[in-house]
This record gives C-alpha cells, sequence and structure tokens, in this order.
C-alpha cells in the first residue's frame, strides 16, 4: 500500500470568481479535489490519503473523504514536507495537487507500477505532445523537447521520502521554476541549457543530471494517460474540463 498526499494549498485569485480555493470549483455538483480523491480511492493499493490545505476552507468538501486534513502554511515545498513528515518513516508516497479532476484510476495504476518498476527515489510522469493534443486539443500546456520527443509534464509524482529533505533547497527552486524550462535548465548548469535549446538533450541525460547534483535516482515515467498533465489553471480550463467529465 501507498500513502497519498493531495497539495491544495491556498490559491485564491479575483479570476476564481470568489472561490477561497481552486480546488473547490464545482463541476457537474462535485468540486476539483473530489474528483482527484475519488480516482485515488478507486486505484490500486492506496493506501491512507492526506490532503495539505486551509483548512478552513476545504474541510467542507473533503471531511469524511480523506484520512486527515493538514493545515496549510509557506511555499509548496514547506506543505510538501508537513505532509512527508505526517507519514514520518514511510519510504515511498505518491504526492499530487488538488486541480487535476480528469485523473483515472487507471491512470493512477499504470503510473505507480512504472514507478515501483524503476526502483527510483523520484519518479516523474511525462506526456508526448501529439497524445496530448489529440485527447485534449483545447488545453495549454507547457512542453518541452527532448530527444525522445515533445513532452509535458504531469501533476503527480513518486517519492522516497528519506532521501527529500537533504535536497530540499535545490528542490523547491526547480518547483518554482516547473513551468519555465529555460529557468529548470539554468539550475542544471550552461551545457545542460544548452543542449536542451537544441533539443539535443535526452531523458537519461536530465535523470543523470538530477542524480549528479541531488544524489537521487529521477527517473522520466512516459505515460499514455494524458489526464496526469493536464490541471485546471484557468478558468477557460474549467469549460475544457465540464466537456469531457460532462461525456
Amino acid at each position: 500500500m501507498i500513502n497519498t498526499i493531495i497539495l491544495a494549498g491556498s490559491q485564491s485569485d479575483e479570476s476564481w470568481s470568489g472561490y477561497k480555493n481552486k480546488c473547490l470549483i464545482e463541476i457537474n455538483k462535485k468540486t476539483l479535489i473530489e474528483y482527484v480523491i475519488d480516482a485515488l480511492r478507486n486505484a490500486n493499493d492506496i493506501g491512507k490519503i492526506v490532503v495539505v490545505g486551509p483548512k478552513e476552507d476545504i474541510a467542507g468538501a473533503v471531511m469524511g473523504k480523506v484520512d486527515d486534513i493538514i493545515d496549510s502554511e509557506g511555499s509548496i515545498v514547506e506543505n510538501l514536507m508537513k505532509g512527508i513528515r505526517y507519514f514520518d518513516k514511510d519510504e515511498h508516497l505518491l504526492v499530487c495537487t488538488a486541480d487535476i479532476p480528469l485523473i483515472t484510476p487507471a491512470t493512477i495504476n499504470d503510473f505507480v507500477s512504472k514507478c515501483k518498476e524503476t526502483k527510483g527515489d523520484f519518479c516523474y510522469p511525462v506526456v508526448e505532445k501529439s497524445l496530448n493534443v489529440k485527447l485534449y486539443p483545447e488545453l495549454e500546456r507547457t512542453y518541452v523537447k527532448v530527444k525522445e520527443g515533445t513532452f509535458t509534464g504531469g501533476n503527480i509524482v513518486y517519492i522516497k521520502s528519506s532521501v527529500i529533505q537533504s535536497s530540499l533547497p535545490l528542490i523547491e527552486k526547480m518547483v518554482n521554476y516547473r513551468k519555465s524550462p529555460l529557468k529548470m535548465a539554468r539550475v542544471f548548469g550552461f551545457w545542460f541549457f544548452v543542449k536542451l535549446l537544441l533539443g539535443r538533450l535526452s531523458i537519461e541525460d536530465a535523470e543523470k543530471k538530477v542524480f549528479n547534483i541531488l544524489n537521487i535516482k529521477a527517473k522520466c515515467i512516459i505515460s499514455e494517460h494524458p489526464e496526469i498533465a493536464n490541471d485546471v489553471d484557468k478558468l477557460s480550463d474549467v469549460i475544457v474540463v465540464n466537456a469531457h467529465l460532462s461525456k
């Protein structure tokens, strides 16, 4: 069994029409975070589920559906560490965001199964551009071209909690740069940056670089489930996601 952390930090924004937290937006009378919880509950081998978010705001939507709510405070990485400390010495944890309502049990099962096969410390999913565009052409994503193809990143990770804490400063920087491939590349050095610009960087190059910098066995998981990569970032995404879920 693998325990799971759902990150639902405060994401108040005027564009969300009065919602205190983006994860509370309703589609077909169900909040975004409830779609994520339901997918996890129906996936294989999922143990406890905790949500890290503003307890006062989200309790009404998730109380009784998850094992606990941890009040959020600070950055994404600080909230992640709250979740990791909650589970104490668990070797592997699943971490996902609360704004991926298209996620399915099959998507989670496939990702976790592939992660276990790699025996990685940090596993991150990517989806090939043509597949994502074919199924969800209306949803805008950030893509990166590497030797193996052009990919977008997912919103769920598989981590070995015991190796994360020693690398927190750089991990926080990587999280902050996650939607800016060029900034992310600068963290890894000039030649890494050049190879990325030229489209000559391979997935294996990236994995080796993470190991050299962080001493973490990072593995990139190519997923055939684009649902793992499509979060709700803006109101137009809500309209698109609503159309897909209504089917």
